[in-house]
């Protein structure tokens, strides 16, 4: 009888050795998590007026942009939201949520344009001369010269023709040549005296004119440019997000949008559970209102500790690629079990200890 409960026992210990070190048991980190969209763009404004455009990636953790739209003291801003668009509650990329106007941009505007009209005038007058009837003198002395000179032209042709034929000396052949030549500077001074007449001594002045006409046009086009920019558009697409505190009211936030097309699930873990936890592990994800699981994957760890409930944690971030109909929202605190793969049954008595005493 002996024998065979001696039998027993090592047949029974055998069996919980070979349990333990060759059977694998799937093996989870547990935790509850917090739901951010993969981008969020904001517009906030300051205690001093100010306005900030920041743009959030939380898939890699960083800020992709960061404005600051200050006025001038004194300034009177308006915004024109666009209303249509804000009610419809999506937003694509490029999408102008709000128009901006300064009264003072705009003075400065009118007063350019009225310079250039100004100056545009004053380039009309030097132009133009102070005399129109020497001018048009000047003007009917250049048509008779091409008159003349075409006249010319067409003679010493038919002279040419003729010379070359031996029916003209070649003295009248040269002779034709010749008043062609003084037709031609004739038509050069007549030009020459109506460009004198139209600019007479002004000509400095006019380019100087010119100068500021250029300068002026090239202001006004980096004032329109520099209008433009404050117009707020959205740097991508997404939905509009309204969330209020606590007493009802609506936080700095001027607007805020968030890119739903992905999701990023924030999971605090002990930090000596970080080194059972890789990039790509499968990871189950359930709010408290649904059964159903959501799938979703390790996309990075966190290289730094914080100290959460007084316990040392590491975040890690899981993310959710597929969102249709999925039932997850914004700041949503959600369960989440991190499938970090099979261990042995040693292993995993080893890690539940390990658990239990640090809780």
């Amino acid at each position: 009888m002996k024998r065979l409960f001696w039998g027993f026992l090592l047949i029974l210990l055998a069996t919980v050795l070979l349990l333990v070190f060759l059977v694998d048991v799937p093996y989870s980190v547990r935790g509850k998590g917090i739901v951010k969209p993969v981008k969020e763009w904001g517009l906030y404004k300051a205690a001093d007026g100010t306005l900030m455009n920041i743009l959030e990636d939380h898939e890699s953790s960083s800020i992709n942009e960061y404005k600051v739209m200050e006025f001038q003291r004194g300034d009177i801003v308006g915004f024109l939201f666009n209303e249509s668009l804000i009610q419809d509650h999506m937003v694509r990329k490029g999408d102008t949520i709000a128009w901006v106007f300064s009264n003072e941009l705009n003075m400065r505007m009118v007063e350019k344009h009225g310079d250039l009209s100004y100056h545009q005038s004053l380039l009309q007058v030097y132009l133009t001369g102070e005399k129109p009837e020497a001018v048009r003198m000047a003007l009917e002395e250049v048509e008779l010269a091409r008159q003349e000179l075409e006249t010319q032209s067409k003679l010493t042709e038919r002279i040419q023709h003729l010379y070359e034929h031996d029916l003209v000396s070649t003295q009248e052949y040269e002779l034709a040549l010749n008043d062609l030549k003084v037709k031609e500077y004739a038509l050069e001074i007549s030009r020459s005296n109506y460009h004198t007449i139209i600019a007479g001594e002004k000509e400095e002045e006019i380019g100087v004119i010119r100068s500021q006409i250029a300068a002026l046009e090239y202001q006004i086009n980096e004032l329109d440019k520099h209008m433009n920019a404050m117009n707020i558009l959205s740097p991508i697409s997404g939905n509009i997000i309204r969330q209020r505190d606590m007493t009802g009211t609506v936080s700095d936030e001027v607007i805020r949008v968030a890119d739903l097309s992905s999701f990023l699930v924030y999971v605090p873990v002990n930090t000596f559970e970080k080194t059972y936890i890789a990039p790509g592990q499968e990871v189950s994800i359930r709010n408290n209102d649904s059964r159903s699981e959501i799938n979703g994957y390790v996309s990075g760890i966190d290289n730094s500790v914080q100290l959460i409930n007084r316990r040392p944690m590491v975040f890690v971030s899981v993310l959710i690629n597929h969102t249709e109909g999925v039932n997850l929202l914004p700041n949503m605190i959600v369960d989440a079990r991190i499938n970090t793969g099979p261990v042995t049954l040693k292993e995993y008595l080893i890690r539940k200890s390990r658990v239990v005493y640090q809780n």
